[in-house]
This record gives C-alpha cells, sequence and structure tokens, in this order.
C-alpha cells in the first residue's frame, strides 16, 4: 500500500490470543496448535493483511518478548508472505467482578512493563488464565492502565465477561462514570445497550477485534484478519491510537461496518507539488510538499508563502483562467520573472513546477518553466517518465478556489455556472457538443436548401418559352403539317437510304474494269533465262500459259462489269417507274406547297417542326426536375425544423442537466439555495443578440431594447420566467425579425423603418444563425441568514461572510476531484467556521483531497486534518517548519504556537477526558 504523508487507515486487530493463554486452540487440535511458533503466529496476521496487532494474552505478557524477536527476525529473513506488522503489547485482564478489560501498550513496551502492571493491579491467578481476578476494581484497574500511559477498553462488553452483563445498579453506574474509558469493544452493534448507557449519552467509540484463540485457516473458530477495526493514524503507536478512539467514527471503523478499503477512497489525487527557483521559494533547493489523499492543511504565519504556493500550483495545473476578471490583474504577479528589487513579479527565469498526479492508479507529472520546455505531461512507467499526450485542464480535474475567487462567484453567477457546467453529472460538454453538432446540420441543410432553390427563378421563363412553343406546334398541326411533314421526312429519310444504297453498286462494272485491267500480268522476264536450257525452257512455257489463262479470266470480267451495268441501268429505268418513285414526288410536292402556306402564315420554317418538339420536351423535363427539386427542398427544410426542435430540445437538457444537478447536491443544503433561471442571462443578452442581426451599439433602441425594458428584448423577459414561458418569448422575437424581413405588417411591427431595412438587408445566413440562438441559463442564488434552511434571500443582500458561507457550501457540496481551498476562512465567524467548513470537510474528506491553507485552528483540528504542513520564512525563503499527523506533538505544538485558538480547538475536540498538557 502507498505509504502517504500524515495519516491513513491501519487493519488493527486489538484482541488476540497467543499460546501464553491457557484456551489459545482449544479444541481437538489444541495440543498440536499449542507449539504455533512465534514466526508462524505473525505470518498467519501478516497473510490477513494486518497491519497492527494488540497482543493481548488472558493476564499475562508472556509472549509480548519472543513476539517482538520473531518480528525482527522477519524483517531481516524477509519470507514469503511477510509483510510490515506492528506490535503493540498487551493483557486481557480478568477484573475483580469477572468483567474483562483489555490494556494496550505502545510497541515500545515489553514484557516486563505488563507484568509491573499485574503487580500494581494485585491480579492473583495464574498467568495466561481469564479464571482468577484482580483484587482491585474496575476503575482502579482502569486508573492503573492509563497511569502506565496504556489504554483501557471493555472487552467483548455485550456478551460472557462483558461489562453490560451480570452487571447492574450502582457497580455499572460506576463503572460508567470511568473518566478514562473512551472505548470499548462490542461484539454485535445491533445488540441495545443498557439504559443506563444510554441515559448518559456516552460517545464510547466501538471497535471490533477477532479474539483469535486459532490460527488461520481453523474451521468455525475466530483466527487472524476474521475481524479487526480500521483506525486512522499518523504512525502506529500508542498516542495515534488514543487519540483515533477519542475521535470515534472519524478515525476508527469496524471491520463489519466497512466493506472497502478506506484508504483506496479517491481516484484522483495531487501526490506532490514541487517548486524550484521561484522567488521565494526553492530558490537553494527544491520546495517539495508530498500530500496526503483526504485532507491537508498548510499552516503557516502571514508571509510564508501558503498562498504563493497554492497560486504556483495554479499556474502549473493551466488553471489561470479559471479565475475572474477582477482576480486577475493581482494574479499576474505569480507568473512574472523578478527582474529587480521594485518588481512584483515572483518568479526567475530558471523556474519550474512540478506536479505529480494519480489517477486511476497511474502517475502523472505535469510540469511547467518559463520558458515552456519542458514536456507538460508525463507518465510514469518502467521506472521512467515518459511523454504523454492529453489537455492538462481536461485530463487532470481539480477545483482551486481563494477566499477572494469565491467571493467573486457571488457576485458574477455566470463565473459559478461554468463550474456548474463542469460537474461530470451534468454532462454539459456532451450535450454541448451535441448542440453543436446539430447546429453545423441545421445550417448546412438550410445552406444547401438556399443553393438550390437558386435555380427557381428559372421556373418563370420556361413556362413563358413552353407556352410559346406550344402555341407554334398548335398551328403546325392545324395547317395538316403533321401529316405532310410526316410523309415528306418519311420519304426523305427513304430516298436518302436508297440513294446510299444506289451508291453502294451502281459502279460495280467501273471497278470490276479497274480489277480487269490489273489482273493480267507482264511477260516473264527472258533476261536471266538460258533458251537452250531444258529446264529453263520449260518454266518459260509455263509462264505462257498462265498469263493465257489470266487473260481469258479478265475477258470474262470484263463481260461481268458489261452485265453489271446492264443491271444498274435496268434498275434505275425501274425505280423511276415504280409507284414508290411517284409516291416521294408526290409528298415532296405537297411539303413544298404546305412550306409556301406555313411562310404565309408566319409560323415558320416546316423543319422547325421537330426542333419545337425537341425544345418543348427540353423544356418539360426542366420544369419536372424543378418540380422535383421542390419536394428535395420541401423535404430538407422538413429536416432542418426537425433539426431546430432537435436543438431546442438538447437546450431544454442543458438547463434540467443543470436544475437537476443543483436540486440533487443541494437538497439538504441548510445555507444555500440555487435555482436555474432559464434563458436568464440578462446582462449578455443584449450583445449577443445584436450580434445576430448585425446592429452593434447603440442603434435602433427603440426597437431592439432592453431585458427589463420594451422593444424584442422586452418580449423575452416577461413577468413569467419559467422555461416554457421563456422559450415562447424567444420564439416570439425570432418570428418577429423574419416578419419584418419578409416585409409583412412592417408599419406595425416597428417604430423605426431604418430598422425593417436593416433586418430586411440580413443575409440568410445572419437569420439561420439567429433561430440556432439561444440565450445562456443565470443563476438565483439564495442564502439563508441562519444557516437552518429557512428565511432564504438573495445573496446579493449577504454580508461578505454570508456569501462566502453560502459558496463555499456549494462547492463543498460535490465532486470527486481534489479541491484546494485557500483561506476559505476569512469574512466566516466562528460558528460558521465550525458549522459549515468544519462539518462538510469531515464528510468531503470521505471522497475527495482536500488542500487548504488556513489560518483557522478549527479547520485543521476539529476538520482531522490527516497531514498538516506548517511553514516558516528563514533566509528569505518558505520553509517547511513541520509536518505530519495530529498525532504528532511537534505538530500539535506548532499548531497552538503559530494558529489562533489552537490551544481550545484541541480541548473542544478531545474534551471527553482530560488531556495532560502533552497530548495538547
Amino acid at each position: 500500500m502507498k505509504e502517504w504523508s500524515g495519516a491513513r487507515w491501519w487493519k488493527f486487530d486489538v484482541h488476540t490470543h497467543t499460546p501464553a493463554s491457557s484456551d489459545y486452540g482449544k479444541g481437538p487440535n489444541q495440543k498440536d496448535l499449542f507449539k504455533i511458533s512465534p514466526q508462524k503466529w505473525l505470518l498467519n496476521f501478516m497473510e490477513a493483511e494486518i497491519d497492527c496487532v494488540a497482543v493481548t494474552d488472558h493476564n499475562s505478557g508472556k509472549w509480548v518478548d519472543c513476539l517482538k524477536d520473531a518480528l525482527t527476525e522477519l524483517g531481516s529473513d524477509q519470507p514469503q508472505g511477510y509483510r510490515e506488522l506492528h506490535l503493540f503489547p498487551g493483557m486481557e485482564i480478568s477484573v475483580h467482578g469477572g468483567i474483562h478489560v483489555l490494556a494496550i501498550f505502545d510497541p515500545s513496551k515489553n514484557t516486563a512493563d505488563i507484568d509491573a502492571l499485574l503487580g500494581r493491579i494485585e491480579y492473583r491467578g495464574n498467568r495466561g488464565e481469564s479464571g482468577g481476578v484482580t483484587r482491585r476494581s474496575f476503575v482502579e484497574v482502569v486508573d492503573a492502565v492509563h497511569s502506565a500511559n496504556g489504554i483501557a477498553i471493555p472487552a467483548h462488553v455485550d456478551e460472557s465477561n462483558g461489562l453490560f452483563n451480570n452487571n447492574n445498579g450502582v457497580t455499572l453506574e460506576q463503572m460508567l462514570d470511568c473518566k478514562h474509558i473512551f472505548a470499548m469493544e462490542v461484539v454485535n452493534p445491533n445488540r441495545p445497550k443498557p439504559q443506563l448507557f444510554s441515559d448518559k449519552h456516552l460517545q464510547w467509540t466501538e471497535l471490533r477485534g477477532s479474539d483469535s484463540h486459532h490460527p488461520i485457516g481453523t474451521s468455525g473458530q475466530s483466527c487472524p484478519g476474521s475481524h479487526f477495526t480500521w483506525v486512522k493514524m499518523g504512525n502506529p503507536d500508542i498516542e495515534g491510537l488514543r487519540l483515533a478512539l477519542l475521535d470515534g467514527g472519524l478515525s476508527v471503523r469496524r471491520s463489519d461496518q466497512e466493506a472497502e478499503n478506506p484508504n483506496e477512497h479517491t481516484s484522483l489525487m495531487l501526490e506532490s507539488i514541487e517548486i524550484t527557483h521561484a522567488q521565494y521559494i526553492g530558490r537553494s533547493q527544491p520546495f517539495r510538499l508530498q500530500l496526503n489523499p483526504w485532507l491537508n492543511a498548510v499552516i503557516g504565519g502571514r508571509g510564508t508563502g501558503k498562498s504563493t504556493s497554492v497560486e504556483l500550483l495554479r499556474i502549473a495545473l493551466r488553471r489561470e483562467d479559471e479565475l475572474p476578471d477582477e482576480l486577475k490583474p493581482e494574479f499576474s504577479k505569480y507568473s512574472e520573472v523578478f527582474l529587480n528589487r521594485t518588481d512584483g513579479g515572483l518568479l526567475t527565469n530558471t523556474a519550474v513546477i512540478q506536479v505529480v498526479y494519480r489517477k486511476n492508479g497511474d502517475q502523472f507529472r505535469i510540469q511547467w518553466n518559463q520558458a515552456g520546455d519542458l514536456e507538460p505531461i508525463e507518465r510514469f512507467a518502467d521506472g521512467a517518465w515518459e511523454p504523454a499526450q492529453g489537455e492538462i485542464g481536461r485530463r487532470f480535474p481539480v477545483r482551486i478556489y481563494s477566499q477572494k475567487q469565491i467571493f467573486q462567484l457571488a457576485k458574477t453567477p455566470f463565473a459559478l455556472l461554468k463550474i456548474v457546467d463542469d460537474a461530470p453529472k451534468v454532462n454539459y460538454h456532451a450535450l454541448t457538443e451535441r448542440l453543436r453538432t446539430e447546429e453545423a446540420r441545421f445550417l448546412s441543410l438550410r445552406a444547401r436548401a438556399r443553393e438550390m432553390e437558386a435555380g427557381f427563378a428559372e421556373e418563370p421563363r420556361l413556362r413563358g418559352e413552353l407556352e410559346d412553343v406550344r402555341r407554334k406546334l398548335t398551328i403546325f398541326e392545324e395547317a395538316g403539317h403533321a401529316e405532310v411533314l410526316k410523309a415528306f421526312q418519311k420519304r426523305s429519310r427513304q430516298k436518302r437510304t436508297v440513294e446510299a444504297w444506289e451508291e453502294s453498286w451502281t459502279d460495280t462494272g467501273e471497278k470490276l474494269r479497274g480489277t480487269a485491267r490489273e489482273i493480267v500480268p507482264d511477260f516473264l522476264e527472258e533476261t536471266g533465262f538460258d533458251k537452250n536450257s531444258p529446264e529453263d525452257a520449260e518454266l518459260h512455257g509455263l509462264a505462257v500459259k498462265a498469263r493465257e489463262n489470266m487473260e481469258n479470266i479478265r475477258r470474262q470480267i470484263e463481260a461481268l462489269a458489261s452485265q453489271s451495268d446492264s443491271a444498274a441501268a435496268r434498275w434505275r429505268k425501274e425505280r423511276d417507274d415504280s409507284m414508290w418513285s411517284k409516291s416521294a414526288a408526290s409528298a415532296e410536292s405537297t411539303y413544298r406547297k404546305l412550306q409556301e402556306r406555313l411562310t404565309e402564315e408566319e409560323a415558320g420554317e416546316p423543319a422547325a417542326y421537330g426542333e419545337l418538339v425537341q425544345r418543348r420536351q427540353a423544356v418539360e423535363q426542366q420544369l419536372t426536375a424543378l418540380s422535383e427539386r421542390k419536394k428535395q427542398v420541401e423535404e430538407i427544410r422538413a429536416q432542418a425544423v426537425t433539426k431546430l426542435e432537435s436543438l431546442a430540445q438538447i437546450r431544454r437538457d442543458i438547463t434540467a442537466s443543470r436544475r437537476l444537478f443543483l436540486d440533487t447536491v443541494l437538497a439538504k443544503n441548510p445555507y444555500i439555495r440555487i435555482q436555474v433561471v432559464p434563458y436568464g442571462a440578462e446582462d449578455r443578452v443584449e450583445e449577443e443578440f445584436r450580434g445576430m442581426i448585425q446592429a452593434s451599439g447603440s442603434v435602433f433602441e427603440k426597437d431592439i431594447g432592453s431585458p427589463h425594458g420594451e422593444g424584442l428584448l422586452g418580449i423575452l423577459y416577461g413577468q413569467e420566467r419559467d422555461g416554457t414561458a421563456a422559450e415562447k418569448n424567444l420564439s416570439a422575437i425570432k418570428g418577429k425579425i423574419k416578419e419584418i424581413q419578409s416585409g409583412h405588417n412592417t408599419a406595425d411591427a416597428v417604430r423605426d423603418r431604418r430598422f425593417a431595412a436593416h433586418i430586411a438587408k440580413l443575409p440568410p445566413e445572419a437569420v439561420d444563425r439567429l433561430d440556432v440562438w439561444f440565450p445562456e441559463d443565470s443563476l438565483n442564488i439564495e442564502y439563508s441568514p441562519t444557516g437552518d434552511g429557512k428565511g432564504f434571500r438573495s445573496i446579493q443582500e449577504g454580508s461578505p461572510g454570508q456569501k462566502t458561507a453560502a459558496l463555499l457550501a456549494f462547492l463543498l457540496s460535490y465532486g470527486e476531484d481534489p479541491l484546494i481551498l485557500d483561506q476559505p476562512e476569512d469574512d466566516l465567524d466562528n460558528h460558521l467556521i465550525y458549522d459549515l467548513i468544519v462539518t462538510q470537510l469531515r464528510e468531503v474528506k470521505r471522497n475527495r483531497q482536500i488542500i487548504v491553507v488556513t489560518h483557522n485552528a478549527n479547520i485543521v483540528v476539529n476538520g482531522d486534518a490527516e497531514l498538516v504542513v506548517a511553514l516558516t520564512v528563514r533566509g528569505g525563503e518558505t520553509q517547511k517548519e513541520c509536518e505530519g499527523s495530529l498525532q504528532d506533538k511537534n505538530v500539535r505544538d506548532t499548531i497552538c504556537a503559530v494558529m489562533e485558538g489552537g490551544r481550545k480547538a484541541f480541548k473542544d475536540r478531545y474534551r471527553r477526558i482530560a488531556l495532560e498538557e502533552t497530548h495538547v
């Protein structure tokens, strides 16, 4: 387990037995169990992960020394299963009257100290047995234990030999009045206490020990780890145990009432802060604060560097922007370099700030220096630091508030709204991302619709053209043109077909003659042949014969050419005499006459009919496409409306989420009440609205108006301020703008016609932006002057202390990220400090780490700080005076010395007994 600075929770078994008790291992195997070695006995508790063991044998301390020796030996050998264990010597005393009392002493005590106590209380029985009793009374035994600087705890008070059994009347009352008893061992916490105990309003801390008489693994018996008590201490010693038992529930938790390990209470914490080479911190050597997971208190006199450490931490964690604007000038000195004695800077050029942040078990180092050349984020892996990615502000959540910052939050609700939105349960960032996504889709749909509508202007022209084309086509059709033109076009097409066909063959005769002329070869060249050679003479004869054959073929081809010419001539004559030729001539003649008639009627050329028909088809197709586009535009606009409705719903969800979060975390808070006012950011709405309609400054004041006056903005903030009314009013404003832009009822809608002209000129994108504009919410903050949940008033009516108290009550009411508070008690009276800060700190630190810089002892002492760091100034530098838990005497002495009311705070906290000066 991680060893933190200051206090932590220790698993403590306050009641155990060894073979020094005669009933150890009672049962069938007792003889064998008695042989257990001190080393094995200790290892059994180590395996059960017990941190502290009180050795409380019956009226004996016999095994104390041998166990201490064995523990030293185990520490040297480190066998398997070994872990650190702290032994508290003690015994279970059988007091006169049969009551058993546990006596527990500091680990430094030994067997001789136990024996000496047995002598003082005059125990006369056998040591190691529970049958005998002391001669001294219960009260005397308790006094003797206390005088020996031990702690007396009545054992198993609700069972046999317990304080609450077999005792009543005067005897029980005397024991209950014993001033040195402040804790008791209770086996069953649900068992009713005696009426006398309740009547006396006693608040003894309830413990549970194992009362183990058997080693681990023995069935049906209490054994190491079966029962224990979580005890919060700095160092495991008798002083730490004493103060924890005095604290009760703050520092003690029974194992049967605490299922989880309280040391694992948070997954987010600042582990350490290291500052090097700041002007007054870390100049001679690095200044390092090792922190605790719970409540860390940084104390010290004025000017010791407490607040400077916090502001430098703010710089390292990149939280400067979270400061209100009013505080940024004062903060600037923390980030400026010291140049000379008159300069106010608190850094040097070589200053480095490093913060180790533990997140979900991983260690990250966040770094800052003036030059900006350090890796901003590093992760510890495989024994070394390596660069890591991420935005520091988002990846490593932390809250830092000074008293002045808290006071400013009360004055500026919008700044507080940002803090609300950072709460994970509000889910603001996810909702905002959805809002931005839907907004982008809406604007895209609107832009696409306009782009598609751009072609709609052509529709009137196209419809006019279509009307003209149709009129001309009607004239053609009424003149009988259609049949004539159809016949003419038909015969013309046929004529072209016939002519093309004729061209493909009617010149075949000439082509054949050309072929005939080319196919007969010349005579074979005789120069290279010998006529006297029989071989050459034979070849020459064959060549002559072949040429003669080709000559015959030529004559045949010329004859075919003549036949082809005859066939072509015959075709032309028969074509000209055919019925088709006469019909074609008739169609052409009729067409020429029609052409003359159309010319006379100015209807155009007959050939234009086809073009007109084609143009009619083209225009009709264009108009059909426009009709389809209109449908698409309607669908796109419908989608845009859906997106706009979705946007409005997401915006409502943001308001509802904020409201639910505040209602939940403040449901039982008696100091503060915060209500979400939908669209209530009145101080910002006019500027935003003017930006939307591009009318900055004070122009058109009568028409735009103001949130508390007339005009458009006066509509937004009517008498009703609920979400439904606000949304309705916002829609009314947007509707008015569109009405003015469209030119409808302009005279009634505006007071200044120049405003109407301005709105009419707005680009459509501006109107789209107006549609997705939703003013920010505001917060109505009220506080209870009496802190009892009654008589709530506006926080603006409160005093500085009341404002601070109310905001502190809210800031402490939620969250799991580390919380740093710088002097939150300023302006608060002691009543508020205790009732508000101390009470909530005790509760809040269970679930988150808190670092508080304070001058108030009540916060440190009664807030039960697990780690106290006292700062001082030596040699002009901030130094640590001391650090540790409240059980450390030097820490308590420092608190009493430097903090007003320190001694009183300790006495008030431990008022159940009279502590000696050394305890204070």
